[in-house]
């Protein structure tokens, strides 16, 4: 396979790649899985793909296909007249792939929810696995928590599974030169995962992202603005009172920075008597609006400034000369 020694240990070890069992002088023996394994990091390793990447997606492919298999059985087999590219689009389909997380979310099994994750993360685009995915399941999560039909346990499961994933794609946030987002929840407020997912998103349209998180006093979200003078705060709460409750310090902050309210406790009346901008449910939309929103405040300071330089520049030629 053209893999030296060395390297297969390496992959043994950091990646937990292959599983090779020991000779009874003590070699290791690497299985048909294992060179299946192997050529498929080195196919994607030849696309660019990182072996640390490579090694994660051939090892998420394999425990989607597991637990696909293990689900088909559980429900019975599917007809033999459906071809395998149908079978792939039933799991990856975003509706079926909610419900599948809800499933493992609830028994709090955590092998299959990171399989099901997987799979939208692998078969879709990351937009989509979030926006189709992603926020429809915490959509139900906190639906059938209000019904009772699940508990505190499986919801702080829930929140803790997609967070880790989420954290795993805001690596980037403080490269480039980008526009910079300040997001943050208010006083109160702890249901940060889809602001966190919209952080995702606007990092990947080459948003910088300052993350303050949940239950972030109105007065240090007003300090970070102040030193990173952002072209956006992005501010979410479930509650109108989470706004309201600190009104007349956000419309201090909404008169010194870009200020977006988000979520379903961004009523009318907050707007109004707060003076900021509304960000809808819609977070692809959102994201484009905010770049937009961002690129004519950069033109108008840059406009500004020029008309500055150039009368500076009209005044100092009508000056009399001694």
């Amino acid at each position: 396979m053209g893999v030296s020694t060395h390297v297969l240990r390496a992959w043994e070890s950091r990646y937990n790649l292959l599983d090779p069992v020991r000779s009874p002088g003590g070699y290791r023996l690497y299985g048909t899985d294992d060179e299946r394994r192997v050529r498929e990091v080195l196919a994607l390793r030849e696309q660019g793909v990182s072996a640390m990447e490579a090694a994660r997606q051939v090892l998420a492919a394999e425990r989607a296909g597991a637990a696909a298999a293990m689900g088909a059985l559980a429900d019975g087999d599917l007809p033999a007249d459906v071809g395998q590219s149908a079978r792939d689009t039933m799991r990856a389909d975003p509706p079926v792939l909610v419900a599948q997380l809800l499933d493992a979310v609830t028994a709090l099994d955590e092998d299959r929810a990171h399989a099901v994750l997987d799979t939208a993360f692998l078969d879709r685009s990351v937009e989509s696995a979030i926006v189709d995915v992603l926020v429809p399941f915490f959509v139900r999560v906190g639906e059938m928590w209000e019904l009772g039909r699940i508990g505190i346990a499986q919801e702080h499961f829930a929140s803790s599974l997609v967070r880790r994933r989420l954290g795993a794609l805001s690596l980037t946030w403080g490269i480039g030169t980008g526009p910079v987002a300040v997001l943050a929840c208010p006083p109160g407020e702890f249901h940060d995962i889809i602001l966190l997912g919209f952080g995702v998103l606007l990092g990947r349209a080459g948003w910088r992202i300052r993350y303050l998180g949940p239950d972030t006093p109105v007065a240090s979200l007003a300090s970070a603005a102040d030193l990173t003078r952002p072209d956006a705060v992005v501010l979410a709460s479930r509650r109108p009172s989470g706004f309201r409750a600190h009104a007349p310090a956000l419309r201090r902050l909404a008169q010194a920075h870009p200020l977006w309210l988000a979520g379903r406790g961004t009523t009318p009346r907050v707007l109004e008597e707060i003076g900021a901008m509304h960000l809808g449910p819609d977070l692809v939309a959102d994201v484009a609006l905010l770049t937009a929103a961002a690129r004519d405040r950069r033109r108008a300071r840059e406009e500004s400034h020029e008309a500055a330089h150039e009368e500076s520049g009209a005044s100092a030629d009508s000056e009399p000369r001694s």
